[in-house]
């Protein structure tokens, strides 16, 4: 199993960045509905999903709240957050298979809290398009 960075409160600056890629594909939003039960025809069956809008199954646009919380826990900050809060707007559906950039960046620090709050998004590979985006507020306990 990976080990999450290692950064304590006072080695944080406020531009710090941290990104990452995943492959989305219906086995991660079959995974994905299995884990939240959300079986929602829109996110898991093709034939209805062809029916919408979309032409064809989304997936689940919270996948982005899970991939923000690995962001948080394993790279920025880290070991040491506690997640205590997130905003997010939806842009545009996630592709059902391709590859998305997982991105924060700290834009504001409180010592005070010893909080830090991330700019957060999450976009399309390929051409950049926004997906999700939003903040994330987080404590650090180190």
């Amino acid at each position: 199993m990976p080990e999450p960075r290692t950064r304590r409160f006072d080695e944080l600056a406020i531009g710090d960045t941290a990104e990452f890629e995943v492959a989305v594909s219906p086995d991660l939003v079959d995974t994905f509905a299995l884990l939240s039960g959300d079986h929602n025809p829109l996110h898991t069956d093709d034939a209805y999903g062809a029916t919408t809008r979309f032409g064809g199954r989304i997936p689940h646009g919270m996948i982005a709240g899970a991939l923000f919380s690995r962001l948080i826990g394993m790279e920025l900050p880290g070991r040491f957050a506690t997640y205590l809060s997130q905003t997010l707007s939806f842009r545009r559906p996630f592709s059902l298979s391709g590859t998305v950039v997982v991105r924060g960046e700290i834009i504001h620090i409180s010592s005070g809290t010893r909080t830090i709050t991330l700019r957060t998004e999450v976009v399309q590979k390929e051409d950049r398009l926004c997906l999700v985006d939003g903040e994330a507020l987080v404590h650090l306990i180190q």
